[in-house]
């Protein structure tokens, strides 16, 4: 699997915004537990070498719906609260009310006024405009890791949390905000991991885009003993 990139790409501006955005919102995001460092510490070299975890297994399904990510048959269970991955790509600025053409986002932070001197950083191409909004941008479109292949399911057994990552003894490096896969319930062998890509109360991805999701579920399709996709 060519997509192997660990964790989100960032920098230090960005990480110090980030952080000074989240006290002016009044934001407060759980800290990352021990169980959760560890089992980052473990996982992340893995996904940097091979793209994938041995329990995990990315097959093409049938059109239109692209790749899909199983849970290898002879795998055990993935419990509810275990970590699957932290969604990765580039973190970037962008305005808020700008067309976004990607498949891949994420905007973890939103209604962001900028300085003067933090357009010019973030935004050089455009005229400084104090009221322009803007939005953070994690997007995994060009690179990204296997989550990008996590189904959409308006029955998921994926959940997205943002958390911070503490200095930590893992060799971690902090993060002011990250996105993170957890198994929302018990992940069964065989089944396809899915997640929502919308709040189920605001319905805001799939509605702008005039598009009526597969109605995938965690069993609508499966992997046989022989790793092939099977439709139930």
């Amino acid at each position: 699997m060519k997509h192997k990139l660990p964790r989100q790409q960032t920098n230090t501006p960005i990480n110090k915004l980030i952080s000074k955005e989240l006290k002016k919102q009044k934001l407060s995001l759980p800290v990352c537990s021990k169980k959760t460092l560890q089992e980052m510490a473990c996982l992340l070299p893995i996904i940097e070498k091979k793209g994938l975890p041995p329990t995990l297994v990315c097959r093409k399904l049938p059109s239109p719906l692209g790749h899909g990510i199983f849970l290898h048959p002879e795998a055990k269970p993935i419990p509810r609260g275990a970590l699957i991955a932290p969604y990765s790509g580039t973190l970037a600025l962008e305005p808020q009310y700008d067309p976004d053409d990607s498949d891949y986002a994420f905007a973890p932070l939103a209604d962001i006024l900028l300085t003067r001197e933090e357009q010019a950083l973030f935004d050089p191409k455009r005229r400084y405009h104090p009221r322009r909004i803007y939005l953070l941008n994690l997007d995994g479109q060009h690179l990204g890791n296997f989550t990008r292949f996590i189904n959409h399911s308006d029955k998921p057994n994926v959940v997205v949390h943002y958390q911070r990552v503490p200095k930590n003894s893992f060799g971690l490096a902090p993060m002011p905000l990250e996105v993170f896969y957890f198994a929302k319930k018990k992940i069964r062998p065989g089944e396809q991991l899915v997640v929502s890509y919308e709040d189920p109360k605001e319905k805001t991805y799939w509605g702008p885009q005039g598009i009526k999701p597969y109605p995938l579920e965690p069993a609508t399709f499966t992997l046989s003993s022989s790793l092939r996709v099977v439709a139930s």
